[in-house]
C-alpha cells in the first residue's frame, strides 16, 4: 500500500472555501508508513505560483489517479472531505473527468484524523483546528494573506511546519494506541 500525508492549500475570496469559485495554490504530499507515522520519502508540493492551478491538479491526477489501483494512493491527513471537494471541482473543470464524493469518499481507502480532534475538543467541531492540538503555531488563515503579498516562501514554510505537527500527532497516535486496545 502506498500511504501519503496529504493536503492542499487554497486561496479564497469570500469568508468560506468555495471549489466553484477559490483555487488550489498548493497540493502537498509525502509517502509515510501509517503504522508509525514516519516517514519514507521527501514532501513534494506542487505550487501554482510556479505554473499554474491546471498543471498542479493534472500533475497530482496523473501520478495518482490516471490509470491507477486505489491502492497506489491511500491520503492520511486532517479534514480530508475538503481535499476532495476541491479536487473533484478541479478534476472536471482541468480534465472533464466527473468524480463524485461517492467515488472519492466511499470508495477510496483512507485515514482523517480530524474526529480525533473533535474527541480532544470536548465533542465540539468549532475550535478542533490542527493548531490547537499540536506545535502549529497558526491556522490556514494566514495563507491568503501570504499569497496576496507574493510571500511564498513563507506558504511553503507553514506547509513545512504543519506537515511536521500533523506527523508528530500521528506518531502520537501510533505510540499510544496500544493503551486504547487495553
Amino acid at each position: 500500500m502506498a500511504e501519503y500525508y496529504f493536503d492542499i492549500e487554497t486561496y479564497t475570496t469570500g469568508q468560506k472555501a468555495v471549489p466553484e469559485e477559490d483555487k488550489i495554490i498548493t497540493i502537498q504530499y509525502q509517502p509515510i508508513r501509517i503504522s508509525t507515522g514516519q516517514t519514507i520519502g521527501d514532501l513534494t508540493i506542487l505550487k501554482e505560483w510556479e505554473s499554474s492551478e491546471e498543471e498542479i491538479v493534472t500533475d497530482f491526477y496523473n501520478r495518482f489517479f490516471n490509470g491507477k489501483s486505489i491502492w497506489d494512493f491511500i491520503p492520511v491527513g486532517y479534514n480530508l472531505n475538503f481535499e476532495w471537494e476541491f479536487l473533484i471541482e478541479k478534476f472536471e473543470k482541468y480534465l472533464g473527468k466527473k468524480f463524485t464524493s461517492r467515488d472519492i469518499h466511499y470508495t477510496r481507502p483512507c485515514l482523517d484524523i480530524k474526529p480525533i480532534f473533535v474527541l480532544l475538543n470536548k465533542g465540539n467541531f468549532v475550535g478542533c483546528g490542527l493548531d490547537k492540538f499540536t506545535n502549529k503555531p497558526v491556522d490556514g488563515r494566514v495563507i491568503k494573506k501570504y499569497y496576496e503579498n507574493k510571500q511564498y516562501s513563507e506558504i511553503e514554510q507553514y506547509i513545512k511546519i504543519e506537515t511536521e505537527a500533523f506527523l508528530e500527532f500521528l506518531q502520537k497516535i501510533n505510540s499510544n494506541i496500544g493503551k486504547l486496545r487495553e
